[in-house]
């Protein structure tokens, strides 16, 4: 074979094996006049994108890349949380509720993780086992509660006592709380509420709750499976849950854990640029372009800036196109507003500036080289309930101020 037929067959096969790597297969798809012209949007567009999959990738790892939402059934006690405080907030009502006269504005959830029903001796007594470890010290816990529940029977009890149903420290044997069962409602289905706050302060990783039912003014135990109290054979949404209601110390933020992992990620990515750089040259960009990628975020915004006066302007916030669906239950999306516009003198009374503001403004109006114009920027914001799977896994519960614009002005 003559050297010119060589080269066009090595050619070929170098651009044949190219074109099966995506990335040479987009590129193939643009004249290079074009992807000149593009570049500027291509990078701005790539930017975006880069960030979103990066912090989709920092959450997915702390959820271990999982479909969480298919594995994770919310029951339905923290869905009608949910619900109830997320339309109190629509209504501009105070969405805060209240255990033990001190204020929450978090619920977690945590499934039970026992396995210890007999199957064929009478279940006199059934253990409940909580992973509360990812309980955060920096919140304050101010309730606690097991929510256990009860099948209804097809008859009814042949009893006229009642029922006395307790729950007690797996170790101490210390009784945490108590209620009557009447045997007439006993082919009625539904959640028996105890309280475990007592025991639950004292407990850092574990929490265990022994269930015991007796009849009434006597210490003589009942088999559990004649209440519809065994736990054998419930699906998900029937098993019991211990409730814990805690109130953050300080003013949450939603990217709080985002910080955490983008300092581990930094850590990791200085190390890996103090190492000799390895690879072929084609491999792409190194990683750090991703973190610069991140910071950007909030730089020059694309287009003529606004000319209009300062005012509230849409901003509709969808979860699922910032890949966070897989760890947000509800809402997948919601109405943020923002601020935009410009404060020049003189500024409208609606805008409620501060005196500072309206000196800054009324300088920048004479000299605008000397002083920059005061910021439209928020004056009122308002909170929205989030329902999210947490790092444990467990069904979370929190409001989250300062998430809505509600007015706008000039600082």
């Amino acid at each position: 074979m003559d050297a010119p037929r060589l080269v066009t067959v090595y050619l070929g096969l170098l651009l044949a094996f190219l074109g099966n790597i995506p990335c040479f297969q987009s590129a193939a798809l643009i004249s290079p006049s074009a992807a000149r012209r593009n570049r500027g949007a291509r990078t701005a567009h790539q930017d975006g994108q880069r960030s979103s999959m990066l912090l989709k990738d920092m959450f997915a790892s702390s959820h271990h890349k999982e479909e969480l939402k298919d594995a994770i059934v919310p029951h339905d006690y923290m869905l009608s949380i949910y619900r109830t405080y997320s339309a109190a907030e629509k209504l501009g009502l105070n969405a805060s509720f209240f255990r033990s006269s001190k204020s929450a504005n978090t619920i977690t959830s945590f499934v039970d993780r026992g396995t210890d029903d007999l199957l064929h001796s009478p279940l006199r007594r059934q253990k409940y086992l909580f992973d509360v470890s990812t309980l955060s010290g920096k919140e304050e816990l101010v309730g606690a509660e097991v929510r256990i529940f009860r099948r209804g029977l097809q008859t009814p009890l042949q009893t006229a006592a009642l029922y006395d149903m307790q729950v007690y420290a797996c170790r101490s044997d210390r009784l945490l709380d108590s209620r009557t069962l009447d045997p007439l409602d006993s082919t009625k289905a539904g959640w028996e509420v105890l309280d475990v706050w007592e025991l639950f302060k004292h407990q850092q990783q574990q929490l265990c709750v022994q269930l015991r039912v007796t009849l009434s003014k006597s210490d003589t135990e009942v088999d559990l499976r004649q209440l519809g109290l065994h736990r054998s054979g419930r699906p998900q949404r029937e098993k019991a849950i211990l409730v814990a209601y805690t109130r953050s110390k300080k003013r949450e933020n939603l990217f709080n854990e985002m910080k955490e992992k983008i300092k581990s990620r930094e850590r990791g990515e200085a190390a890996e640029e103090r190492a000799p750089v390895r690879g072929a040259k084609g491999e792409g960009p190194p990683r750090r372009r991703r973190r610069t990628a991140l910071s950007n975020r909030h730089g020059k915004r694309h287009g003529k800036k606004s000319k209009s006066r300062c005012s509230k302007k849409a901003l509709h916030v969808n979860f699922k196109e910032l890949g966070w669906d897989d760890w947000i239950i509800a809402p997948l999306d919601y109405e943020a507003y923002h601020c935009e516009g410009v404060c020049d003198f003189p500024l409208r009374s609606h805008l409620e500036p501060t005196n500072h503001a309206i000196i800054q403004t009324l300088m920048n109006s004479m000299d605008p080289n000397s002083t920059p114009p005061s910021c439209c920027v928020p004056t009122k914001l308002s909170p929205i309930s989030i329902l999210y799977i947490d790092s444990g896994n467990n069904v979370v519960y929190k409001q989250y101020e300062d998430m809505v614009v509600e007015q706008c002005g000039c600082r």
